[in-house]
């Protein structure tokens, strides 16, 4: 599931001017979901995947939060967007919070 809502989320950041370079960074303690370019900006994006009901962004607590913004800056990102995609039997929602990290 979470490989179908990262392309989701790719495409969906691609249409909204994103350049999108990069899937799946390893790093030595984690991994980066999505890493793109919004103009000059380095942005990583945490994506989160549901079925079913609910705002997959609420799955996304403070300590995830915080891992993910220090792996940010390991890289030189300078924005963090959490993306959250919940796939239903009949439609694909799509919320993204751009620079909430």
């Amino acid at each position: 599931m979470g490989e179908a809502g990262e392309r989701i989320a790719a495409r969906f950041l691609t249409d909204h001017g994103l350049d999108v370079v990069a899937h799946n960074v390893e790093l030595r303690r984690g991994e980066l979901d999505l890493l793109a370019v919004d103009g000059d900006v380095r942005v990583v994006i945490e994506v989160r995947t549901v079925t079913g009901q609910g705002d997959p962004i609420d799955a996304v607590g403070p300590a995830k939060r915080r891992r993910v913004r220090a792996l940010a800056g390991r890289i030189g990102a300078t924005r963090v967007d959490f993306l959250g995609v919940r796939i239903g039997p009949e439609d694909v929602l799509v919320h993204w919070v751009p620079g909430c990290g």
